[in-house]
């Protein structure tokens, strides 16, 4: 080797090549085996094919990704297979689908002639209003109550048909003054309190003259309905008797649902205890009549059919009203009953101790007009009742024929005694009645009252005889028999006393008689209702 090819300490040559060092081969790989060894056969490794698992995977991730994502997507966007007006809109958003029906709303005027005289008139030119969000509430919600694959199932439809607006409730004094037509204006039926303000009455509309208003409101209509697919048809008006909007029949339904409002009124509870409600009054001042039964509502308002409540009212109400009315300490309720239980008299009313907590009562109003949409319910506030308890007196009266008493009971405790005179057929010590005139015997109650009254009659007796009678102002008449007898003043020209009458004869037509001087305790003590029991 010469100087030139000489290695380098890290093996190299000083030309600067690497040289390559290889490891000792081991030849006993090669080795033939011997005699009678057993010869060691290798099978070929089985080769696995992954490719179509791997296509498989990919695709089952990307259809549950889609899946998921479709899911998602569609929690807040309308169903496949909805419809608007048969307009499908799967897909959009609630934001999207009250931008298309403002946008479509907005942009419609209807071509309308009269007599020469053209003009382009809107919705709202009518006095009529879309409620775009309701609208898109309901697309919203179509098939969600289906079970889960109906519900993204495209070829099953659900159709939202409400009506955008009701062309019967267009208002023609707008079209009429775009026209030149001169207008006798109709008066809307009106739904009031009646006179004892505890319910509503309906007061009676009037029929006007002018352009009829209702085919220029159809025509608009029918353009929201296709989301302004279709162009709206010009509409040649006539003139003619005009309905008012609001009809007698429409305010009659309007009564009906505030007279059932009224019935079961709204209440405000704290737990378990109403404080007050809502009566005829609060909603004669929270309410009024639309006839546009799907109009847009102002911020604070509901409807219930053609009845529109005004939360800021409603609050008002209860503000300037029941608030006002509550007091914190308690005044328990007393009551007369008779031997029945039945209250008879109300002494007291009475009331509960209520504290309501400062800031818990700001949204009355506003709960109030969603539960009165909802045809009844009640608004919880926080406090504390300090609940009225009701005391009751059992009043009852005793007649006795043969004691010729009148005895006046209270919760079982006689109170007072007085002397009396029974009819003339009743046994003077016995009370036995003869079959002639008697005062009857059993249980009855107080009907009719009077202070002072003229009683006259006749009776045929069972000897033939007539009896007739004609008394001019007897006092203090308690009438507790229907067929005519009563506990009152004995009957006579001249005062006579309790005393008076310990020897007194019966004489009678039937009634109980009872001295001059106690007849005005007796009569008011002895409220209408109150029992009577008369005995031998």
């Amino acid at each position: 080797m010469n100087e030139n090819n000489k290695m380098n300490k890290g093996g190299a040559f000083a030309d600067g090549e690497a040289t390559a060092v290889f490891a000792p081969l081991d030849l006993s790989a090669f080795a033939v085996p011997e005699e009678g060894a057993a010869t060691a056969v290798r099978k070929p490794r089985k080769r696995h094919v992954v490719w179509p698992w791997v296509v498989l995977a990919v695709f089952v991730v990307a259809i549950g990704a889609a899946a998921g994502g479709g899911y998602w997507f569609f929690q807040s966007h309308a169903l496949p297979g909805v419809t608007l007006w048969g307009n499908d809109v799967t897909g959009r958003s609630h934001e999207q689908l009250v931008s298309e029906i403002d946008d479509t709303v907005n942009n419609t005027a209807v071509p309308v002639s009269y007599d020469g005289k053209t003009a382009k008139v809107t919705l709202k030119d009518l006095g009529l209003s879309v409620d775009s969000s309701a609208l898109a509430d309901e697309v919203m919600n179509a098939k969600r109550d289906n079970v889960w694959w109906q519900r993204y199932a495209w070829w099953i439809n659900d159709n939202v048909s409400t009506e955008p607006a009701n062309p019967q409730a267009a208002s023609s004094s707008a079209l009429s003054a775009k026209l030149g037509v001169e207008e006798t204006e109709p008066v809307n039926a009106s739904v009031t309190l009646n006179d004892d303000r505890s319910g509503f009455t309906v007061v009676a509309g009037q029929q006007g003259q002018g352009v009829d208003a209702e085919p220029v409101a159809k025509a608009a209509v029918a353009v929201v309905k296709s989301l302004g697919s279709t162009s709206a048809q010009a509409v040649e008006v006539t003139t003619q008797s005009i309905d008012p909007v609001v009809t007698d029949a429409i305010a009659d339904k309007a009564k009906t649902t505030l007279d059932g409002l009224v019935k079961t009124p709204v209440a405000i509870t704290i737990g378990d205890r109403a404080i007050g409600s809502f009566d005829a009054v609060a909603l004669a001042d929270a309410t009024t009549v639309d006839a546009n039964e799907n109009a847009k509502l102002a911020d604070g308002q509901t409807r219930n059919g053609y009845v529109v409540f005004d939360a800021a009212k409603l609050q008002q109400y209860y503000d300037d009203t029941i608030k006002t009315s509550l007091q914190s300490k308690r005044e328990d309720r007393e009551v007369i009953v008779n031997n029945s239980g039945e209250e008879v008299n109300v002494i007291k009313e009475g009331h509960d101790g209520v504290t309501v907590t400062a800031g818990s009562d700001t949204n009355v109003g506003k709960d109030a007009a969603e539960a009165l949409a909802n045809g009844g319910g009640s608004v919880a506030v926080e406090g504390t009742v300090d609940k009225m308890q009701t005391k009751k007196t059992k009043r009852h009266v005793v007649v006795d024929l043969s004691d010729r008493k009148v005895y006046a009971y209270e919760n079982g405790k006689l109170i007072k005694t007085m002397n009396m005179v029974a009819a003339q057929g009743n046994d003077v010590k016995t009370g036995a009645c003869d079959g002639t005139m008697c005062t009857p015997t059993g249980d009855f109650d107080i009907w009719l009252k009077y202070e002072s009254q003229d009683m006259s009659g006749n009776l045929t007796l069972s000897n033939g005889k007539v009896e007739k009678w004609d008394v001019k102002d007897v006092g203090y008449v308690n009438y507790f028999s229907h067929g005519g007898c009563a506990i009152h003043r004995v009957a006579s020209s001249t005062p006579y006393n309790d005393a008076d009458l310990v020897n007194w004869p019966n004489t009678s037509h039937g009634c109980v008689g009872i001295g001059w001087d106690v007849a005005p305790w007796f009569f008011d003590w002895c409220v209408m209702g109150t029992s009577v029991h008369v005995q031998q």
